[in-house]
Formats: structure tokens, sequence, C-alpha cells
């Protein structure tokens, strides 16, 4: 009986433990998931695809003389938009609507590099930015959504050779709720990145090759 007593009590502790943490993780995941270094200039600016926010912030701090260079992800493409451009309709693609807005923001062509031709995830992304990375460059600045900070700094950490300082900044225009459960925008980004980051710390990950969007 001492022995189903002791089992009862450390089920209990654990399920309190479980509560408590998810507690924790529900009411505090958008600090969780956050994650800036203090920004330094750097040899190069990585812009990650996504928010359109995140070329407009790369563009400012080559302004400001952060970095002499801008790479920015070229992102998979969706089938449906390729759908609407088979009509005529002109809709661009996600790099292209990069592109223009680094050019409109003052950053000379010359000066921007793209990398990848099919990028669908963060960790494809650092894969794909490590085989057009040359030994000039020994530090970046991480250019990405403030509640993706933690995640992309710690799979660009991982993927890309320890010589490289990699900085991770956030986007100042992306407003972070503290309840996010009730922001229609912010509600939606914590549970995907929540879910993202676990998956990739139980060792997932996606990649372009994999999915169905990219197979005819």
């Amino acid at each position: 009986m001492k022995i189903v007593r002791h089992i009862l009590t450390l089920i209990g502790a654990l399920t309190v433990v479980g509560f408590l943490a998810a507690a924790i993780l529900f009411f505090f995941a958008p600090e969780l998931l956050q994650q800036k270094d203090t920004l330094k200039k750097a040899d190069a600016i990585v812009v990650l695809g996504g928010q359109y926010y995140r070329p407009i912030y790369g563009a400012e701090l080559f302004n400001k003389g952060y970095a002499p260079l801008i790479f920015a992800s070229k992102p998979v493409t969706e089938p449906e938009i390729k759908q609407v451009r088979k009509l005529g309709i002109t809709f661009p693609y996600q790099w292209e609507v990069f592109k223009e807005v680094l050019l409109k923001k003052g950053v000379p062509e010359s000066r921007i590099r793209f990398f990848g031709n099919a990028n669908v995830s963060t960790l494809e992304e650092a894969e794909e930015l490590k085989k057009v990375l040359g030994p000039e460059v020994t530090s970046i600045i991480l250019v990405t959504s403030p509640l993706h900070t933690r995640r992309a700094g710690i799979i660009f950490r991982k993927i890309l050779p320890p010589k490289i300082k990699i900085i991770v900044a956030a986007t100042p225009y992306e407003h972070v709720s503290t309840r996010w459960w009730k922001n229609f925008r912010t509600a939606p980004f914590v549970i995907l990145e929540v879910t993202k980051t676990l998956y990739f710390e139980f060792g997932g990950a996606f990649r372009s090759t994999d999915q169905i969007i990219n197979k005819p």
C-alpha cells in the first residue's frame, strides 16, 4: 500500500508541475519566444522570408551603416499564387516584393543577394545561407519578427559555422500583445511558433524537397 501511495503522490506532483508549466507557457509565451541581441555592425544583414516588415527594417539597418550587404531569403511560392499568375494576373512572388522594398528604401541592387530557391522553413533558410556565405562574412545581423527571434537564433547558430557571429534583430513594427490569446494576429503566430519550436527541438525539420507544394 505504501508503494501505491508513493506512486499516487508522484503522479499528483507531476500533474501539478505539468499544469504550472503549461500555465507559464500560456501566459508568458510571447516573452519566452523572444530573444534579441544588442545591435552591432556586421559583415551582412540577413532578411528572412515572411512578413514584409523584415525587408523594410533590413533596409533601414543597411542605410544606417550596420552592414554593407543584404542577403534575402527566396521563400517557396505557394501553388495558388502560381495558378493566379497563369491567368495573366499580376501577383508578385514574395521575393520580388522583398527586392522592390529594398530598392525603394535605397539599397543598391548590387548590394542585394538572394539565397535559396524555395525555402520552406527557417532551418532550410539557414542551410541555404550556409552554401552562399563566403569566407569574408564572419558576422551577420539576422532580421526577423519578434516572436521568431529565439527559434531563428537557435537554428542559425546550430547550422552556420561557429566562426560566424550571429546578431538577432527583431523588426520594431510588429506589436506583440501580452494578452496574445485575444489578438487575432498574435494568437496564431504564438501557437504556430511554439509548435515549430517543439518540433525542431525533437528533431523535426521542414524542407522544400519533402513538401507537396513543390511537386508537379
